[in-house]
């Protein structure tokens, strides 16, 4: 048990993987030195922050869609102290298969990335999917088999998961900004 806990003495929580906003984010953030552990969502990061897994962790507070609920009220309930934050410029890439050139009929992302870009979304009149984070869009189109479908997420990202950018800087011509917390668990 020992061990645990100097491991998680360590350990800064995020919504990985690497390459997501809150990577991003987390290389700014978090204390050094320290191990960047990528979670699938961020009900699993606020988890090892609250259980003692991690002794930090980094999450979206908010954002041009409106406050990140659960990071609020992780804050709000008085268990995490918020430590430090910093804010990124985010811009969305719009990402397709290799072999998908037909029109775009879909969407995936995590539910703010597609509430932010909600104009985009309308104007082309497109049917969404939300996932736990944009880099789970990313893999889900990667595997996807129907056609017409595209993920968005951070430019960059296109080699990493097998796909092709399709459109770059999907919200212009504005500018999105989202708001990241590095926490800490309070200690009783």
């Amino acid at each position: 048990m020992a061990e645990l806990v100097e491991d998680a003495a360590m350990l800064t929580a995020y919504l990985g993987p690497e390459g997501s906003f809150t990577h991003q984010a987390a290389l700014s953030l978090a204390p050094q030195p320290t191990h960047l552990d990528p979670k699938p969502d961020l009900t699993a990061v606020l988890e090892a922050l609250r259980s003692g897994a991690a002794r930090y962790a980094v999450a979206a507070i908010d954002s041009a869609a409106g406050p990140i609920t659960q990071t609020v009220e992780a804050v709000d309930a008085g268990w995490a102290d918020v430590l430090g934050e910093h804010e990124i410029a985010v811009s969305f890439d719009l990402y397709r298969r290799r072999d998908d050139d037909g029109p775009l009929t879909g969407v995936v992302g995590h539910e703010k990335a597609l509430a932010q870009l909600g104009g985009y979304i309308a104007d082309k009149r497109l049917r969404t999917r939300a996932f736990a984070s944009n880099t789970a869009g990313l893999s889900a189109i990667a595997a996807e088999s129907e056609p017409g479908w595209g993920a968005v997420g951070p430019a960059g990202l296109a080699q990493a998961y097998g796909l092709r950018v399709a459109e770059r800087a999907l919200e212009a011509p504005s500018q999105l900004v989202t708001r990241f917390v590095l926490l800490q668990r309070k200690s009783a």
